[in-house]
């Protein structure tokens, strides 16, 4: 192509111009400047300047070297290789989801520990950071979303793994936890004469509105033996404000305690090692109460819950029927506790 410009060059060159000389009757040749020689050149290095330009820059979209070829289908390939890996990563994502479920919904429930928290799971997710760096990419996109991704996937795993230690552990000290677990009635079956007030919502007796009941009421002679559900260790026995009267507070470790209240007697005192059956007191009239009852809360991780979970595992079919008919008849009013 170069040797055609320079003939086409050569020729607009070489090619002489004549003028018709009236008086000689002759064709005399015109003579130009050196200036006009270059005014006269100029548009056509003008259009060969620009159809360079043109050339260089399009010739690759329109001549397909074998170089290039290899390029295009080389980026082809690592395209195809991104958008793949980026699928197996969201395969990876639903696994480590389902792990989460499973910690949440099997493990810590068993071990009755309350799932993690989204904001503990997403803890250090936030702004792409990915973006400035590969911000000079054609892949920009894609890689920035697969290495954003592979951020989320590496944090998860860690608050992952820290939860398993968590789980490893609970299940290490299994025998201790069971033990520490309130699993009986604090009063004998054959002693209740009935449920008071049952765990829940009820109408205050005194002050008629809607007040939670954080306890059961278990209805029996005064004097009847108070037996403690788990190991643990008293911190707290004697009178005290608040309308339990004479109390007991037992902390058994692992996140389990339990309160006594209303009591005619203690017979343990603060700072004593108690055993799953032991005697701890005996049920009484004392505080806010309108007859001898026992008042029993059963707290988990700082949380009141429904003691009747916790108490019922060695009553026989005939002493289980039983509880719960007398919880089914239980008194909302009973007492103000």
């Amino acid at each position: 192509m170069t040797d055609l410009f320079f003939f086409v060059h050569l020729q607009y060159m070489t090619r002489a111009k004549f003028n018709f000389n009236p008086d000689t009757l002759l064709f005399e040749r015109v003579k130009y400047s050196f200036k006009q020689r270059i005014l006269r050149a100029l548009p056509f290095f003008t259009v060969t300047i620009i159809l360079s330009f043109l050339i260089l820059f399009y010739s690759e979209d329109i001549i397909q070297t074998p170089q290039l070829t290899r390029i295009n289908e080389e980026q082809s390939r690592i395209l195809l290789n991104l958008k793949l890996l980026k699928s197996e990563v969201k395969k990876y994502e639903q696994v480590v989801s389902d792990i989460e479920y499973n910690d949440d919904h099997i493990y810590r429930t068993y071990f009755e520990v309350d799932p993690l928290s989204s904001s503990l799971r997403d803890a250090g997710f936030g702004g792409n950071t990915y973006y400035d760096i590969y911000s000079n990419s054609r892949y920009r996109d894609i890689v920035t979303d697969l290495a954003s991704d592979l951020d989320i996937l590496a944090k998860k795993l860690i608050v992952q793994s820290k939860s398993f230690e968590d789980i490893i552990e609970m299940a290490s000290n299994k025998e201790k936890r069971l033990a520490a677990r309130p699993s009986i009635q604090p009063v004998s079956i054959k002693e209740l004469t009935r449920f008071g007030s049952a765990y829940g919502m009820r109408i205050h007796p005194i002050l008629k509105y809607p007040k939670m009941h954080e306890g059961i009421d278990l209805t029996c002679p005064s004097g009847t033996n108070i037996f403690a559900p788990a190991d643990g260790i008293i911190i707290a026995a004697g009178y005290t404000s608040g309308g339990y009267g004479i109390r007991i507070l037992i902390d058994h470790g692992f996140g389990y305690k339990t309160v006594y209240g209303h009591l005619s007697k203690v017979l343990v005192k603060k700072g004593d090692r108690v055993n799953r059956g032991d005697v701890i007191g005996l049920v009484g009239n004392t505080g806010l109460s309108t007859c001898p009852h026992l008042h029993y809360e059963v707290i988990v991780y700082g949380k009141k819950v429904n003691p009747i979970n916790y108490y019922a595992s060695d009553l026989s079919a005939e002493e289980y029927d039983k509880m719960i008919e007398l919880y089914a008849n239980s008194d909302p009013s009973f007492d103000i506790n």
